[in-house]
């Protein structure tokens, strides 16, 4: 098991929580699924009914929380990540990862009965565009119960991320729960598929993957309107995707789109889960959005550059590293 980054003793207010600055480690809850990723790359176009044949199958770490959880350890925080997985070789697989990224493991539950979390994803080699399906499996039966065990570690925690690869009814007793604490939290509306509308709230950051949802979610026909009805539920700072390619954000105040600097996408696969995560930690060290948004798009664009959920995830010195090029990140 890794180092543990934190003590379930440890529980304070917000006016004492750890201030987080450029000399101490924020402290990160993510509660989410882990999935292993199974990717082929296509070089010709994926059409419905036509038999292909790809590259080989690759095997990736995966899944919206635990790839939010490996951003944030590769980021510099002190990170635990609060889910669920089976006792089959997935998930060893899982524990290895996370554990090899000193993530505290605590409240990662073993369910011997159920399979740990699996995606199957198609990938056209010149776009990008992928074709994803998540199988039913230990993500399905991360419960409320499981989060009220880990309630003095939520409590621990200057920042606090979910999603809904998870069940919703999990994802909105972690919202409460870091609402009646003042916690900053951070919600990934994706999938689609999971929620037909959004709950009043009181959310640092929502993020989705597409436009397209953000409208269905919020039964809008515009961006404009999409933001302002998220906004009207409470969320704080609003980001929305298009493509992989445009970033929207809003603070209530300004609407902005920034492009995606990269030459060419590898794999989305935890580029939404990347640029959530990179923008919450700068919303809890007082940055404001536009600039949240400015690193956390060239993270964004560093794992778009590269294949996998966790394996594509930046540390801050290739964020530097980065801020060179003036044409993006180039695929490797």
């Amino acid at each position: 098991m890794p180092a543990k980054a934190f003590h379930r003793s440890e529980i304070m207010s917000p006016r004492d929580k750890l201030k987080t600055n450029g000399r101490s480690k924020p402290r990160v809850v993510v509660v989410g699924g882990y999935n292993a990723d199974l990717l082929i790359r296509c070089e010709t176009p994926l059409v419905a009914g036509k038999s292909l044949v790809g590259g080989p199958m690759q095997i990736y770490g995966g899944g919206r929380g635990a790839n939010c959880a490996v951003a944030a350890a590769r980021a510099g925080c002190a990170v635990a990540f609060v889910g669920a997985y089976g006792r089959d070789w997935f998930g060893g697989m899982a524990l290895s990862q996370l554990a090899g990224e000193s993530i505290d493991l605590d409240y990662f539950f073993e369910l011997p009965h159920v399979k740990t979390g699996t995606s199957l994803s198609l990938i056209e080699a010149g776009t990008g565009k992928h074709f994803l399906i998540c199988a039913e499996s230990a993500n399905d039966r991360v419960t409320p119960k499981m989060v009220q065990s880990a309630r003095g570690l939520v409590l621990s925690a200057d920042l606090v991320i979910s999603e809904l690869e998870i069940p919703s009814r999990t994802v909105w007793a972690v919202m409460k729960l870091c609402e009646q604490h003042s916690i900053p939290f951070v919600l990934d509306i994706s999938p689609l598929n999971r929620i037909n509308c959004l709950p009043d709230n009181n959310i640092l950051l929502v993020v989705s993957e597409s436009i397209e949802e953000a409208m269905a979610i919020t039964s809008t026909k515009t961006v404009a309107d999409a933001i302002q009805e998220l906004h009207g539920l409470g969320c704080q700072n609003v980001v929305l995707i298009n493509n992989s390619r445009e970033v929207t954000h809003s603070d209530r105040q300004k609407i902005e789109t920034k492009v995606v600097p990269v030459e060419s996408v590898i794999d989305r696969c935890g580029a939404t889960e990347c640029l959530e995560t990179w923008i919450g930690l700068s919303l809890i060290r007082h940055k404001s959005l536009a600039e949240g948004c400015e690193e956390a798009i060239l993270a964004m664009a560093y794992s778009l550059s590269r294949m996998g959920g966790h394996h594509g995830m930046p540390r801050r010195s290739d964020i530097r590293m980065g801020r060179g090029h003036t044409r993006g990140f180039a695929s490797i």
